[in-house]
Order: C-alpha cells, then structure tokens, then sequence
C-alpha cells in the first residue's frame, strides 16, 4: 500500500513506543500552560489543487459566461464520477441538494421514512423537506450504523422508505437493510454523504439500494468546495432527480414538480476533475491514518472504536472514539478541553442526536439507547488527506497521556472553571 509523501522525521517503533508511554514525560498543556504545539490540529484540514492548474479554464468560463448550467465541466465530471462508482451519476450544488432530489424523486411525500437519529441533522431536514416524515431509529453498537433489527419494528403501513446513512463514511449493513426493504416493498436509500471513497468488497459504493448520495463539501476526504452527487440504478429516479435539480424543468419544459436551482457550477467540477485524479492516493492516506489510531488506542481502559467488516474500507471522514468516564478517567467534555489545551481541536459529533433536536420533538420514536450512549461520549478525531505520521503520533500520545494523568487532568480543569 502506497501513501502520501511525508515529511516528518522517520519514526520508529521504540520511537512510536515512547510516545505511547503512560505520559509521565508528556508536558501536557492543560497542566503547564504550555501548548504541546504551536500550529493547531482542527477536525478537518482541505486541500485543494493549486489555482494555476485550472487557471485558463476557469479564465475561460468568466470570460465567455459559462459559469454553471450544466458547463462543460460539470458535464466532465458526472461522467468520469459514473466511471469511477461505475453507476450512472449526477453532480448537484451541495450533497443536501442531492439528498432532497433524492427523496424528491423517491415519491416519500406524505409517507414515513426510518432514518438513524445518531447523523447530521441534514438528514432528517431532507425527509421533511421532500414531504416525509422522519421515524428515527437505533443504531448498531458495533458500526454506529441504522440497526436492521430496529428499523424491521419501526415500520408501519405509511412507511415509504428507509434512508440509512454511512456515518464516518461507515458503510451501512448494505445486505441486511435490502432485505428488509425488498420484503417490507420499501424504497432503500442512502445518505451516504460522509462516505465518497469507502468501499465494500473491494469497490467504491455508489450502487447500493435504490439511490445512494454523497457529499464533496469542503469537509469531506473528496471535496470541491462545495459540491455532492446522486448515483442510481434507476432510471425513473435518475430522470425525476435530474429534472428537480433544473427547477423541475425537462428540455426547457416543466415537468410536473416543483424544483430547485441544485447545479454544481463550474469552478467546482474544475476542482473536482482535478481531485478525482489523485483521489486513491488520498484514500490510502486516511486507511492508514486510522490504522494507526487504532493500533495506537487499543486496549486503552474506557475507549471504545467503531468496528466495521472485514469486507469494508471506510474512508473515515472522522475517527470516532467513545470514553467512559470512569473507565478512562475523564468524561468526553473533560477529555475535548484537555485535547485542545495542546491544540487538538476535535469535535463532539454527534453529541444533540436528532430525535433530541427541538424541531423533531413531536416524532414517533421512543428510547435509541445505543445512539444515546454514543452520543453523550463520543469525540471525533481528525482524519486528514495529507496528515503526518508526527501529526497521528501527537494525537494519540496526548490521549493516551491524559487518560494515564487524568486525577491531575481532572483537577487543572476545575481550577480553570472556578
């Protein structure tokens, strides 16, 4: 497996060792007062292809106006993202965009659609939007993913779809939830929005259920800015969410629905073709990166990792971990205020879980126990395309250091609150 050039020293294992070492050594900043490092570590860090390498196309798109409308280059890119999934695919302005096209075309106005609560709040948005209503559902404690077995009880006779989403870029129990929808005669659909790059059975996903979409914003491993994408199978679908996307519009005509402006304009899709191309170097990177945060955690008393399948290869837009307060000796908020004493800034996703949210108060559901456990604890870590092996190194050592040194951790932030 090839990865992307780094420049940081070599570090050995008897290196690597060390800084895993209980922190006895470690100065950590929430104790000294004294950052571990200058530069900040954020929860995403984008890369962009340098602007003299699309300089003259995107020259020429001002100068002659072709700007957005389905330009040459948006054109471009659903053709080479259709090559790359190997599903026929449309580009849209956002991944939200797509999502309610999606939902749009998947006819759930007025019906109920089974979504995880333990997602962004996009997700439920774009059911409400669409007409639906969202029914949330528990998560799988392994995969953080919609749990099959409580989407089967949460179905009713005005159920209309299941949306599941690839949380982490985690891909859902793709087998299971076909199952269900083909017996139940349910539309399967996928928020796949986090999840550009992850691969089950050693290819992209892309062609999974009865629509499947993703998002290219800025915070995702494959970005253009802005940006995302629908790719289906179906070729009713397909057609309906093409329409929807231009206003509604077919050949200049209306076409029966209300639309929406959702077209990726043409600096984006100039991005995007030039992303695409060194995308499988990127994607190696964030596998390594979370092979190492995983060898680096484990066995770590009260920390908890997401698992997936042996067939699967997340992209890991983020690297999920739980912590057990009394276990690990710091709760999620203590153990997010430590970390970003050093400057690793991470963030606490997802930690209002939408069924908690002030605008679903009123939806059916009930109990979600699993996604209430790892709402309440969960951090989530950087994973970035090009991040150092000194960059991993420092994360895991100050979190292995907190946890070692957590009665002085503990103490050092109560003064701070008082």
């Amino acid at each position: 497996m090839s990865h992307l050039p780094d420049s940081s020293p070599i570090i050995g294992d008897v290196q690597r060792a060390a800084i895993a070492c209980e922190g006895d050594d470690v100065r950590l900043g929430v104790l000294t007062g004294i950052r571990g490092r200058a530069i900040p570590l954020p929860i995403v860090r984008p890369r962009f292809p340098k602007l003299a390498e699309f300089a003259n196309e995107f020259d020429q798109a001002l100068a002659t106006g072709a700007v957005t409308n389905q330009g040459a280059h948006a054109v471009a890119l659903e053709a080479e993202l259709t090559g790359y999934l190997g599903v026929p695919t449309l580009v849209f302005s956002s991944g939200q965009a797509a999502l309610m096209a999606m939902l749009a075309a998947g006819g759930v106005a007025g019906k109920e659609v089974i979504v995880p609560s333990f997602t962004f709040c996009a997700t439920p948005h774009a059911v409400v939007w669409a007409g639906g209503k969202p029914v949330f559902a528990d998560i799988d404690s392994k995969t953080l993913t919609l749990d099959p077995e409580d989407v089967e009880r949460r179905i009713t006779p005005n159920t209309a779809a299941i949306l599941g989403v690839c949380v982490y870029g985690i891909a859902c129990d793709y087998a299971a939830l076909a199952r269900i929808a083909q017996r139940r005669g349910l539309k399967l659909l996928y928020d796949s929005a986090p999840a550009f790059g992850t691969r089950v059975n050693g290819r992209p996903i892309g062609g999974f259920g009865d629509g499947q979409i993703f998002s290219f914003h800025a915070t995702k491993a494959f970005c253009t800015m802005e940006g995302g994408a629908l790719s289906t199978q179906d070729s009713e679908l397909f057609t309906k969410a093409e329409a929807l996307r231009n206003f509604g519009q077919q050949n200049g005509r209306a076409w029966g629905a209300a639309g929406f402006n959702g077209k990726m304009p043409e600096v984006a899709a100039m991005i995007g073709r030039r992303q695409l191309r060194t995308f499988e170097t990127v994607r190696e990177r964030r596998l390594y990166v979370a092979k190492r945060y995983r060898e680096g955690f484990e066995g770590l008393p009260g920390l908890a990792m997401a698992s997936v399948p042996a067939n699967q290869e997340p992209i890991w837009l983020y690297f999920p971990i739980r912590l057990d307060a009394e276990a690990f000796g710091l709760s999620r908020d203590q153990a997010a205020a430590a970390l970003a004493a050093d400057n690793i800034l991470c963030r606490k996703y997802f930690d209002q879980p939408c069924h908690e949210m002030p605008a679903y108060e009123n939806s059916r559901t009930g109990p979600l126990p699993v996604t209430e456990l790892w709402a309440r604890a969960t951090l989530a870590l950087p994973v970035y395309n090009d991040q150092t092996d000194e960059e991993i190194d420092y994360i895991i050592g100050r979190i292995r250091a907190i946890h070692f040194r957590a009665p002085e951790v503990r103490k050092a932030l109560l003064q701070v609150e008082v």
